[in-house]
């Protein structure tokens, strides 16, 4: 031993000439006692080294440092509540057990939050913090880690940080929305701006959806999106933060409203903050990949994201009532019948069209949910769970089954959406009852108004179809027919005519129909599912794939879509004719 180590053991030594015990109750609650072999004082942890079958203190951490509660989550991973002092200043910080394994790690994670660990003592810290956790490990507290706000395993809500679990996101871009979720103003200044929505059902529909997005789990239903969509100015961003000042705050200083500027994989960790909450993306207009927006509508419902491999976040789950806004419905992004099915879309204007009085109470909503939010949240999920408490999921259950009901219209497509418009109006139903909102649901006939769509609306199959009928009832020249001489038109054959048992019909090249869809604004791949389900297409079950029949075109052999007769060439006859 150098006399330089002799004389910084000498110091050392000098450092701990404090109290044996050292009793401040943040760092060292009853019955919780450092290791054998290491000592904590105010300057800090202290191990033991022998120099000459001599003891000398040794500093590990330059204040106390302790273990302050471990962590588990859902998936039983557990991260560590690490605490110490900073100029008698408690600080704590929770990382994953993985990072307070690993002492280099460690310091090089907390070093900038003042972690008192130098690197060059980062292994016995290490040991430290292990001995310390082992030898407390009956006292020191387990606690429920939530990764999600919203509904937990234990049965319990999530509204916001600590409220009333912590909440360590997986990643980093959700922490400013998770910073959104809270409370400030009052519930009465809240509902005092709401209640300038009471001659506004469409805006309504908002808040509805934001009461909704925790009654999916309850009810079975999926997670689904409501657009709110038409022309500028009509308050529809406004609606969309009435509903989300349920929860968080709407205001543009925070991060409780996302943009549809982003990406497949930000939209989904975004999705993902929530298991049970409402999410709005708004302004359709800024969306910037088409097919983006058509992946996600699909996904929603599913209640996770995609499956990716090469470490990327896969398969991430989510339960949630997607709020879209923008002048461009949702709906245009595809031309998949499919996809209206998982959208309840609003195109009435949020506050109508009354000028002044619909701009003053937009403006008044705006601004008293912006300086009041989270409150209605809090009381609403106290009463939902005192709710099931008492045994209620049952009667919830039952009565969306006959809201439900109420709601098919007359319809097959109003019908697919009927469970989605019965959570809104169980939320609606529930929140007046509760006294959260002040003033109770609109009438039946208005939420028919609303919701309630024709099938032909809907269908973009059937759509697509009306686009194909109307270009081939314009360019039959461009139908080859056995019976003709004539060459090729310049651009080409669009397919064939031919006759099924005595009936007329055509047979179109795939890459032309694939063309006069796109100038339409329709993708085939998309529709082709909706008509091969409707019997739309003659199928060869001797070719592969079946509905890409081998007919001759101009003294050669092509795979066409073959058109069912009737499908695309009318059989009737015209009243007009004088027949």
């Amino acid at each position: 031993m150098t006399d330089t180590d002799t004389q910084e053991a000498a110091e050392t030594a000098t450092d701990t000439q404090a109290p044996k015990e050292w009793t401040d109750r943040r760092l060292l609650p009853e019955k919780v006692r450092p290791p054998a072999g290491y000592k904590i004082n105010h300057s800090g942890v202290y191990g033991e080294r022998l120099v000459k079958d001599t003891p000398i203190p040794v500093r590990i951490a330059w204040a106390p440092l302790v273990v302050r509660s471990v962590y588990v989550d859902p998936a039983g991973d557990q991260a560590v509540e690490l605490a110490w002092l900073d100029r008698d200043r408690l600080v704590t910080r929770i990382v994953p057990r993985s990072v307070a394994r690993r002492g280099r790690i460690l310091v090089a994670t907390l070093g900038d939050a003042g972690l008192p660990v130098i690197e060059a003592d980062a292994k016995l810290a290490e040991r430290y913090l292990a001995a310390f956790e082992s030898l407390n490990q009956k006292e020191i507290p387990r606690v429920h880690l939530a990764r999600q706000l919203g509904w937990q395993d234990d049965g319990t809500f999530v509204l916001a940080q600590d409220t009333p679990h912590r909440v360590e996101v997986k990643y980093d871009e959700q922490k400013p929305a998770l910073a959104a979720h809270g409370t400030a103003g009052t519930f009465n200044g809240w509902q005092a701006a709401i209640k300038r929505m009471a001659d506004y059902p469409a805006a309504q529909m908002a808040l509805y959806a934001s009461l909704a997005a925790p009654l999916l789990q309850i009810v079975g239903v999926n997670s689904f999106t409501v657009d709110i969509s038409g022309r500028s100015t009509r308050g529809k961003t406004t609606a969309a933060m009435a509903g989300m000042s349920v929860w968080a705050d709407p205001s543009e200083k925070a991060d409780g409203m996302y943009s549809w500027r982003t990406t497949m994989l930000a939209a989904e960790k975004r999705l993902n903050l929530v298991n049970g909450l409402p999410v709005v993306f708004d302004e359709t207009k800024l969306v910037r990949d088409p097919e983006m927006v058509h992946a996600l509508l699909y996904s929603i419902p599913k209640n996770h994201g995609q499956a990716r491999g090469g470490g990327w976040p896969s398969g991430l789950p989510w339960r949630t009532v997607m709020i879209s806004t923008g002048e461009q419905s949702v709906l245009t992004f595809t031309t998949d019948q499919g996809a209206g099915a998982r959208v309840l879309t609003v195109k009435e204007a949020p506050f109508g069209t009354d000028g002044a009085d619909s701009s003053a109470a937009a403006i008044e909503v705006r601004d008293g949910c912006s300086e009041n939010y989270g409150a209605a949240g809090a009381r609403y999920i106290e009463k939902l769970t005192e709710l099931l408490a008492e045994g209620g999921k049952r009667r919830l259950v039952s009565r969306h089954k006959e809201l439900t009901e109420a709601h098919r219209y007359d319809s097959d497509m109003s019908a697919r959406r009927a469970p989605m418009v019965a959570c809104l109006a169980l939320a609606a139903e529930l929140g007046h009852a509760w006294g959260v909102v002040p003033f109770p649901p609109s009438r039946m006939d208005v939420w028919e108004r609303l919701f309630a769509v024709s099938d032909q609306t809907d269908n973009r199959g059937e759509m697509a179809l009306d686009v194909v009928r109307e270009y081939v009832a314009g360019h039959g020249a461009e139908l080859w027919s056995p019976h003709t001489s004539e060459k090729a038109p310049f651009s080409g054959w669009i397919g064939r005519e031919l006759q099924i048992d005595g009936t007329p019909t055509v047979a179109l090249l795939p890459q032309r129909l694939r063309e006069i869809l796109q100038r339409a604004n329709y993708d085939l791949d998309a529709v082709l599912p909706s008509w091969l389900e409707a019997d739309v297409l003659v199928k060869n079950t001797k070719t592969r794939p079946a509905h890409l029949v081998p007919k001759k075109l101009d003294g050669r052999l092509a795979r066409m879509l073959v058109f069912a007769p009737g499908q695309i060439v009318s059989t009737e006859t015209d009243p007009d004719d004088g027949e």
